[in-house]
């Protein structure tokens, strides 16, 4: 039997917030990853020793 309209409209909305949802958390990742690279970066910036000045 076919799907009625109102069906196939509460189908269509229900994958809509999935894909809403997988897309949210992708890009909350996303962030997360790069929040950690940027400590990491800071990290090892602030572990570096200055050099005393001109090789020359």
């Amino acid at each position: 039997m076919p799907f009625s309209d109102d069906e196939i409209t509460e189908i269509a909305f229900r994958e809509q917030r999935e894909r809403d949802r997988q897309h949210q958390e992708m890009m909350e990742r996303q962030e997360a990853e790069r929040q950690a690279r940027a400590a990491e970066e800071q990290a090892r910036r602030a572990a570096e020793q200055p050099h005393s000045g001109p090789t020359w």
